[in-house]
């Protein structure tokens, strides 16, 4: 148990320090991994003293769906101004649904094995971190509570980013109030058009029932 307090107190001061910069993201992902498997854990712990267990269930593969759902919804994160705040508000509120959702199933099903235990437990934590922020990012934008409006930016930077598997995405950089390098997806012939910086450009905004803008078009001002 003390083991696990510590390693939730060491995971949230690194992530004190290193979540509001989108380029320590390899880092503060599996630290944040870290954190929802050890608050699960400790909990697990209270509720496996209280009931005996009935049968065992494996979740270890459960991590798995919200990856199908990434790739329908993970669209919707580039055009969100704020998305990488609202990825994290949502993240740290799957804690809420991670831990409650082990303590719940502990109470029906065996997680007593050292091994299944490890890995349900992470499995469900890696679940709800893919799930509901990419949930919250979908609802933000489907469901706007203004009419929308156009703003005129500066664009800082332009950029085409080279994928993995030979794919290309153009993008553009500019500056709000969350970010002083927000980047955008545009299509290639947008990107043909406008120059490097210094270039005005109009977007198209919703205002999303979470509270952050998503751009629904961006046009040469």
């Amino acid at each position: 148990m003390s083991e696990n307090i510590i390693a939730i107190l060491i995971s949230i001061l690194i992530l004190f320090f290193s979540v509001k910069d989108f380029g320590f993201i390899f880092i503060t992902l599996p630290i944040f991994v870290l954190l929802s498997y050890n608050l699960s854990n400790l909990i697990l712990q209270f509720s496996s003293k209280k009931l005996d267990k009935r049968k065992t269930k494996n979740f270890e593969w459960i991590f798995l769906i919200p990856l199908f759902i990434i790739l329908i919804l993970g669209r919707y994160f580039e055009n969100t101004i704020g998305g990488y705040e609202l990825f994290w508000k949502s993240a740290f509120a799957s804690l809420i649904f991670s831990s409650s959702t082990v303590y719940i199933l502990s109470l029906y099903y065996n997680f007593s094995n050292d091994k299944p235990k490890i890995n349900n437990v992470l499995s469900l934590s890696i679940f709800f971190l893919l799930l509901i922020p990419s949930l919250s990012i979908y609802i933000n934008y489907r469901f706007s509570i203004s009419p929308d409006r156009k703003e005129i930016v500066e664009i800082t930077e332009k950029y085409i980013n080279n994928g993995s598997k030979g794919g290309k995405s153009y993008e553009i950089f500019i500056k709000t109030r969350f970010d002083t390098n927000e980047r955008l997806e545009i299509s290639r012939r947008f990107y043909d058009e406008i120059s490097n910086i210094n270039q005005n450009v109009e977007l198209t905004l919703s205002k999303g029932v979470l509270g952050y803008d998503y751009v629904k078009k961006i046009e040469k001002h």
